[in-house]
């Protein structure tokens, strides 16, 4: 129960607070500390690609062993992974096998996965651009505005609209986003307190 519990908070307890006072006060030892940690920090995010290989190759394997049609993308996806592994490590990054998978086969795929948001992103605007209240109209003329003012035709339908899509782009858009980043680093700082603190004990897979 120690090596559980107590152990992983005792080490976030001094880690966080060994680097958020080395970022607000200059103390040498203290610096020194934090410097310590933030390069154990990536030997540690190192082995957890390491650990999110083996998963995969464990996940896709149980794939395999139980059969059926979507087990072809797990046998292609397990090939691909030795065949990627076997090349960096035997001819090194910058061989032309490497660059060959990198330039047409990972990155052509990167692109019809990336392509396929537009689907999703067109029935997610179809179902928010429903006009149910004032909200929602806003939205939709908002929209229309921003879709018309990124194209060519747009400018020709509506002349002011690649000015009014700036406008919002630069303004209301910058606004919102800082908004929610504002939001989300007093969230981020919430829970690193009380990870320090021993409170939130769900990141060590302890409820």
């Amino acid at each position: 129960m120690f090596i559980r519990k107590m152990l992983p908070t005792i080490i976030a307890f001094v880690c966080g607070t060994a680097v958020t006072v080395a970022y607000f006060f200059a103390i040498p030892s203290v610096q020194s500390l934090a410097q310590n940690i933030m390069q154990w920090r990536s030997v540690i995010a190192v082995f957890t690609l390491g650990l999110g290989a083996v998963n995969i190759i464990m996940v896709h394997t149980r794939n395999l062993q139980r059969g059926g049609l979507k087990s072809i993308y797990s046998l292609a996806l397990l090939a691909m992974f030795c065949v990627t592994i076997l090349v960096g490590l035997g001819l090194g990054q910058s061989s032309k096998g490497y660059r060959f998978i990198f330039d047409y086969i990972n990155v052509p795929t990167g692109s019809a996965i990336f392509s396929l948001l537009a689907f999703y992103i067109g029935t997610a605007a179809y179902r928010a651009f429903r006009v149910k209240n004032a909200e929602a109209a806003i939205l939709l003329i908002t929209g229309c505005i921003v879709m018309l003012g990124r194209v060519p035709l747009g400018a020709r339908i509506l002349p002011v609209a690649p000015r009014l899509t700036d406008w919002i782009m630069t303004v209301l858009n910058v606004g919102g986003q800082r908004g929610v980043m504002v939001a989300g680093a007093i969230g981020f700082i919430a829970v690193s307190l009380r990870i320090i603190a021993g409170l939130e004990r769900r990141v060590y897979g302890v409820e």
